[in-house]
């Protein structure tokens, strides 16, 4: 009995020091709010600011901190931090293709895509977090939405959610494919321009994959250097449709990143079982866009003031590109700034059926392509950098002589020209 009376009287003690704590919180915050205070000598009213109360009050003040301390300790560890960021990039840019005459346009994007973002992340405890990432593309020159792949218009770049421990990261949304060179699972090293700098993209004349919508990723811890990735998306575009009638997405890829080495190897593949995927609508045609395979690889070695980089590409699809695309570059400390000179060689077959204007159909065949550039980024702060760029490419075969090679009329490939540009990037 005298134990139970012990324990009320401690739960009316402790009942009693919080109902306390609640009232001297009223009672300063009324104080504090109180428009005759000011901070400095007694104010008109003769009243004490808040740093020259008295000392019932301070004591007061110091319960209710330590009071309130106690009460939320247990749930610090669950706080979460929300990140707004952003890439701004624009610039003039020159551009000549062969047989047309140049033009000179304000350039969004030429190098970094234009974006803004929003990042979330909870500490769970335990090295548990969950966190997500939403981030839309956006042309500077004009305002309008810019990577629009599969039809998103909001979040454009990435949207997911993830959860992470010391088991790895798993991820679900729209977000970037494993050798895409953009986005939060990107593996891909060995080419300076990444899939930037105009023509100089890694995916100039031989596009991988970009994004992907309905996706699943997986991340694995890292051992000594080495982890690997797991990409899966259930429709690139749509997943509504019958399973089989989805196009999918597959992804593969080990990456190494220690002692200064930084390579990995990537396979990828993109079914085109989707409607959307036929080559034609001619029912009698009855086949559709064949499968599309990929593998990726990439090496550097950073020596401090200079990093070489080595990349290969080999994508196959059926009624589509058949090549092969070598590169060597380079990352070279210098000025203040970074040089990055660039040269990659393409070889191979074009199957794909390009529809001219006139409805006239041609097919290439044999096809090749030489990629020279040269770019420098100079940092004006460390948020802000200067970006000069020149770039050249000579497509030969099947490549040099229809009109696609000629106009770029097919969208942003470029296969006989050049490009000049300086932008300027700033990072928030």
């Amino acid at each position: 009995m005298l134990q139970n009376i012990a324990s009320q009287q401690e739960g009316e003690a402790q009942s009693l020091h919080i109902s306390r704590c609640a009232s001297d919180f009223k009672s300063v915050a009324m104080y504090a709010n109180t428009p005759q205070l000011s901070c400095g000598n007694i104010n008109q009213a003769g009243k004490f600011p808040l740093f020259q109360l008295p000392l019932e009050k301070m004591m007061k003040k110091t319960t209710l901190i330590l009071c309130l301390a106690g009460i939320f300790a247990g749930a610090a560890y669950a706080e979460s931090q929300i990140t707004l960021y952003g890439i701004l990039e624009e610039g003039p840019m020159v551009q000549k293709l062969k047989g047309s005459a140049a033009s000179v346009q304000l350039k969004s994007s030429f190098d970094l895509g234009t974006r803004w973002g929003i990042r979330g992340v909870e500490d769970l405890g335990d090295n548990w977090k969950v966190g997500f990432v939403l981030e839309q593309g956006f042309n500077i020159d004009d305002g309008t939405v810019a990577n629009t792949t599969y039809g998103s218009n909001m979040w454009t770049r990435e949207a997911q959610m993830y959860i992470q421990s010391d088991y790895g990261k798993f991820g679900m949304g729209r977000f970037a494919t494993l050798a895409s060179g953009l986005g939060s699972y990107d593996m891909e090293p060995g080419w300076v321009c990444k899939g930037g700098y105009g023509l100089a993209g890694w995916d100039q004349d031989i596009a991988n994959f970009l994004r992907v919508n309905n996706g699943l990723v997986y991340v694995s811890p890292t051992w000594s250097g080495f982890h690997f990735s797991l990409m899966y998306s259930n429709g690139i575009e749509s997943d509504t449709e019958q399973w089989s009638h989805n196009t999918h997405y597959y992804g593969i890829g080990l990456q190494y990143n220690d002692l200064g080495w930084n390579s990995s190897l990537i396979f990828e593949v993109e079914d085109n079982k989707s409607a959307s995927n036929n080559i034609t609508t001619d029912p009698t045609a009855n086949y559709q866009r064949r499968p599309k395979y990929a593998i990726n690889f990439g090496l550097e070695y950073n020596f401090g003031e200079w990093t070489p980089m080595f990349a290969f590409r080999w994508v196959k699809q059926d009624h589509g590109l058949k090549a092969y695309r070598f590169g060597l570059s380079a990352q070279i400390n210098l000025g203040g700034g970074l040089l990055k000179p660039a040269v990659s060689w393409l070889w191979g077959r074009d199957d794909t059926n390009y529809t001219y204007s006139n409805d006239t159909v041609y097919t290439p065949g044999k096809v090749n392509s030489l990629v020279v550039a040269l770019a420098y980024e100079y940092p004006l702060s460390k948020r802000t950098t200067i970006k000069p760029f020149i770039g050249y490419v000579r497509s030969g075969k099947g490549w040099y002589d229809n009109d696609f090679a000629y106009t770029g009329s097919q969208g942003a490939t470029i296969r006989n020209g050049y490009q000049i540009y300086i932008g300027m990037a700033h990072f928030f």
